[in-house]
């Protein structure tokens, strides 16, 4: 398989089914160990509005620090790529996430309602195929809106 076709496998592989899933093994699989993470979007959110998560670091730490409460709040989570944009060793991929909002996000309580937002993640990948670095960004405005918090300015 080609090597950036190896990698645009490997991205919706981590982004589609082993994040959404909480398939914390898949993801080490995916991931270096020394994999890091830059997170715009809800990071920002979280700071603005409730306990923070941490916005970079080690990718695998951030998972327990940083998608762990994510992925308590919207559960249910599915990730449907739309775009895919791929070199030797970059992926770029725009994905539509969908959850439900079953626990506090962001301080907002539960309303059980699906929510949905845009997404995009440049990965870059190592000869192996693992995913070295990671940078997401989000429609946090998008999705607090849908929670319940009303934006004025």
């Amino acid at each position: 398989m080609e090597k950036s076709q190896q990698n645009i496998s490997n991205a919706k592989l981590l982004l589609e089914n082993a994040m959404p899933n909480q398939n914390y093994e898949l993801m080490r699989q995916l991931l270096t160990p020394d994999a890091t993470i830059n997170r715009a979007g809800f990071a920002d959110l979280y700071n603005l509005t409730a306990d923070s998560i941490p916005q970079q670091g080690n990718f695998i730490e951030w998972l327990k620090l940083g998608w762990k409460p994510l992925s308590s709040a919207l559960t249910e989570q599915t990730a449907q790529t739309t775009d895919v944009i791929a070199s030797a060793d970059t992926v770029i991929m725009k994905y539509r996430m969908t959850a439900l909002h079953s626990g506090t996000f962001a301080g907002a309580p539960p309303t059980n309602k699906r929510v949905h937002w845009e997404e995009i993640a440049v990965l870059h990948f190592n000869d192996e195929g693992k995913c070295t670095d990671g940078w997401f960004m989000c429609q946090e405005l998008s999705l607090a809106q849908q929670i319940g918090y009303n934006l004025n300015i």
